[in-house]
């Protein structure tokens, strides 16, 4: 289905070129085209007497200056795309989704359009064989004409049979795959948007001040990326400002403290600590959060649970559970849901070999979670689980390193290289 191979063009002639076809400059004028000879059919078969509508289709065709259409192409690659084009938006008016006397006057329209394509001229122009086409817009082009059996429309019907049989007889149509699968080349038409200068969308790229397109080039900061595979300087240069980025995150997030010692101490002054503090040349670091507690966060967190709490279960902290009420009953299945769901997940992670469990004792989450709900069960606990989150992140720097370092019994462990 590919061209031949031809000369270029001689110096001084005008060719287009093939994508001038897929752009909206063709597309758009071509279907206002085919609306513009379909309705005038449309108009005039109702007001007709009915007895040779093709007669009538050919009269419309050559007023509305169609049959000079393959003479505005003369070059192989730019004519192959021209009727190609031309073709498929002929086959979308034939689709289910349209009525049947539009589907009709199109099929006429493919038909007309085919069969007339010079053969005999000097020199020969490229003749296009083959009109690809999806399988779903075929079988709705095969069923058209038994859609024409209306009294109104019956006498377009043997005329529909003979065109549609002569383009089968032709073996033209190159059955695509569904629509769906967007086999078509190119997949959406039209491919190329033109944006007219001065309709507002360049405007818009243009900084004010500017004259012209060109001064944005030199006024923009940001270059344009380049296409294909980055180079090793690129890649390195990227690399260089991911560590920049995430030291100046790092700096912005870190708090660092004094670290007590007995050897070679010195007074200085920290932001935030009144006096002079005692400092080593050893430094602990940690997160802004554990030194700047979100206490504003943590009363409104406190106040919504209270309020939660009130409206499930209003009893007191320590109550006898004599007559359980609904909201209480709907606090413990949640916490036993959440327990049920991570002892799932203990296990699953124990079939695959992960220490995501309860290897590491009382400071692993699992048995925190089960002796919040073993408290909510005893009545000792009013929230369970909720309570978990209760003053996480609010104490002062050295009361959270201090925990910390602890172990589960008490004693200092070594710090991690966070803190």
């Amino acid at each position: 289905m590919s061209t031949k191979a031809t000369p270029s063009v001689t110096r001084g002639d005008i060719t287009l070129q093939p994508s001038f076809f897929t752009s909206s400059l063709f597309v758009y004028p071509l279907k206002e085209d085919i609306s513009r000879l379909i309705q005038a059919f449309t108009d005039r078969y109702h007001q007709s007497d009915k007895k040779q509508p093709f007669s009538l289709f050919k009269q419309i065709w050559n007023e509305q200056g169609w049959l000079w259409m393959h003479l505005k192409v003369f070059d192989g690659r730019a004519r192959a795309r021209f009727i190609e084009i031309t073709t498929r938006l002929l086959a979308e008016r034939m689709e289910g989704t349209e009525n049947i006397l539009t589907r009709t006057v199109s099929l006429f329209a493919m038909y007309t359009f085919y069969f007339t394509q010079p053969s005999t001229s000097a020199p020969s122009l490229y003749s296009c064989n083959y009109i690809p086409i999806p399988i779903d817009t075929f079988q709705c082009i095969l069923e058209i004409p038994s859609l024409l059996s209306s009294p109104e429309l019956q006498p377009l019907q043997p005329y529909a049979t003979y065109t549609l049989s002569k383009l089968l007889d032709s073996q033209c149509f190159h059955i695509l795959p569904h629509s769906e699968l967007r086999a078509q080349n190119p997949a959406i038409l039209p491919r190329e948007i033109f944006v007219p200068e001065g309709s507002g969308v360049i405007d818009n790229l243009v900084p004010s001040g500017s004259n012209s397109i060109a001064d944005t080039t030199t006024q923009t900061a940001k270059p344009t990326k380049k296409k294909g595979r980055p180079s090793k300087r690129e890649k390195a240069k990227r690399t260089r400002d991911a560590v920049n980025a995430l030291d100046k995150w790092l700096d912005k997030v870190t708090y660092t403290y004094p670290q007590a010692s007995t050897s070679s101490t010195h007074m200085v002054p920290i932001p935030g600590i009144p006096g002079p503090v005692e400092m080593s040349p050893m430094m602990e670091t940690t997160h802004t959060l554990i030194a700047h507690a979100p206490s504003t966060s943590r009363d409104a967190y406190m106040l919504q649970k209270n309020q939660l709490l009130e409206v499930l279960d209003p009893r007191t902290l320590i109550a006898p559970v004599v007559n359980p009420i609904p909201g209480g009953d709907a606090l413990k299945r949640a916490n036993e849901a959440v327990l049920t769901r991570l002892q799932k997940i203990d296990e699953m992670a124990a079939e695959k070999g992960l220490e995501v469990g309860g290897e590491c004792g009382e400071m692993t989450g699992l048995a925190r979670v089960e002796k919040a709900v073993q408290s909510l069960k005893e009545g000792s606990s009013r929230g369970g689980i909720l309570n978990l989150l209760e003053g996480a992140g609010t104490g002062s720097a050295q009361e959270q390193v201090r925990a910390a370092r602890q172990g589960p019994s008490g004693q200092d462990r070594p710090m991690d290289i966070d803190g």
